[in-house]
């Protein structure tokens, strides 16, 4: 019973807590970080265009790729917002390391709690990778399916965001040479968790700084390596990007 009780005024802690956040008002500091931030899930104007470029780097698991030396997986990514009514956006970003490339689009619904600020959406992929070196001739891709949950909170000199998404397989095939099969999978495919710091570097141009921690049974970028293992790996992604 007493466990119970403290499990309550825990809660009802957090509550005040997020309220008194959500209620404090922004500053004229807090809009200019606020709209120049991409992470932050912020309201943009109708027709309101915002954009960030990057390249983020992730530690590859040894059992797949065969060694205990760091094995950094470099991953270059541009993404784009789009302002629609009713605190809708539309999100679209292309990200690729020269062999595999991935595209992915989706709708996403915010709303802002003075300081505080929630979204909601979900995004569909289509990836696709060719390898023809080594001795290989081998392509594989597949549609992914990325609902998630952001929540941000702008400071009064940068803005953190922290984001969760899952990772659900559509479809997957590979292809060596001529042959073409479908591969098996589990639909739900594990999930990830990422926290982002938005800063200005100079005037309006921000810099963001993030780490992000993915629980997964596949990776994309590391399709090439023809991993066999069914389980969740944890694979640590650091990103780096410039807002526009």
């Amino acid at each position: 019973m007493k466990r119970i009780l403290q499990i309550k005024e825990t809660f009802a802690f957090f509550l005040i807590f997020i309220f008194l956040l959500a209620v404090e008002n922004l500053t004229a500091q807090d809009i200019s970080i606020r709209s120049n931030s991409f992470y932050y899930p912020h309201s943009l104007n109708q027709n309101e265009i915002m954009q960030t470029i990057g390249l983020s780097s992730a530690k590859l698991p040894e059992d797949v790729v065969e060694t205990d030396d760091v094995f950094r997986a470099p991953l270059f990514s541009y993404r784009i917002k789009y302002g629609l009514p009713e605190n809708f956006l539309a999100e679209g970003s292309i990200e690729s390391n020269f062999i595999t490339f991935h595209l992915a689009a989706g709708p996403k619904w915010n709303r802002e709690f003075g300081k505080l600020s929630l979204s909601v959406g979900g995004d569909v992929a289509f990836w696709f990778g060719a390898l023809k070196q080594f001795g290989f001739n081998t392509k594989m891709d597949g549609w992914n399916a990325y609902p998630n949950l952001s929540i941000g909170y702008v400071f009064p000199n940068f803005s953190v965001s922290i984001k969760s998404e899952l990772l659900l397989i559509l479809t997957q095939s590979t292809r060596n040479g001529d042959i073409k099969t479908e591969n098996t999978f589990d639909t739900f495919s594990g999930y990830s968790i990422g926290v982002y710091i938005e800063q200005p570097l100079w005037k309006d141009n921000f810099v963001v700084i993030g780490f992000k921690s993915n629980f997964t049974k596949f990776y994309y970028p590391m399709w090439a390596a023809f991993s066999t293992f069914d389980r969740f790996f944890y694979i640590p992604e650091f990103v780096f990007s410039f807002n526009l």
